[in-house]
């Protein structure tokens, strides 16, 4: 199996994973619609709520992956990386602490860079988590990513990517954004370090490209 195809394979099955429980939410109450008499307009309105929030939680979610994983999220602003993050995790248990300075921090090129590691660290918080975002004093694009989480869980084959020692067919759908993110860093010809305790509720992160 080639390269290009297994990490095809594995980011599809992520995409699809991460797209079918709101998709599906949608349709359960277009069918529900269909079954539910006219004269119910409680029921009518529960209804269309469930379809409301599951179509707009779809509707978030692809338009996140469009600018993590397409070319299109490169040329998107702080700003409007920002919106596209904060509806991606609006129901999510991971919240964000932004410094001001990102405002007028350069980031033409990364947006990418920014959102696929984000949807990584997003998988180390599975229950809970604060992820402080700053932009240290550069000319060039640079993040530093400091999570906070209990329990902070690296899934398997995190650390074989961080420590350029992964593989394609080692990935998966969970750790497939960090590989993403590795990957970019090489053509970006980019830089990142990372410091990391086992045991421990921090992790912090820094890009550079």
């Amino acid at each position: 199996m080639t390269h290009p195809l297994r990490l095809a394979e594995t980011l599809a099955s992520r995409l699809c994973h991460d797209l079918i429980a709101p998709l599906g939410a949608a349709h359960t109450g277009i069918e529900l619609f269909s079954t539910t008499p006219s004269e119910h307009s409680t029921d009518f309105e529960e209804i269309l709520q469930l379809v409301l929030q599951s179509t707009e939680a779809a509707t978030s979610k692809a338009s996140f992956f469009r600018a993590a994983f397409g070319k299109s999220g490169d040329t998107l602003s702080f700003k409007e990386t920002f919106e596209i993050t904060k509806k991606y995790l609006k129901d999510g248990k991971l919240h964000l602490d932004v410094d001001s300075s990102l405002d007028g921090a350069p980031f033409t090129g990364g947006g990418r860079l920014f959102l696929t590691a984000l949807l990584w660290l997003a998988e180390c918080a599975p229950k809970e988590g604060e992820l402080s975002i700053t932009a240290p004093v550069s000319d060039t694009f640079a993040l530093t990513l400091c999570l906070k989480a209990d329990p902070l869980i690296l899934q398997p084959g995190i650390l074989e990517i961080l420590e350029e020692k992964a593989t394609p067919e080692t990935l998966s759908p969970r750790t497939i954004p960090c590989y993403f993110m590795w990957q970019l860093l090489q053509e970006k010809q980019g830089t990142f370090s990372f410091s990391y305790t086992p045991g421990t509720p921090d992790f912090v992160l820094n890009l550079r490209a």
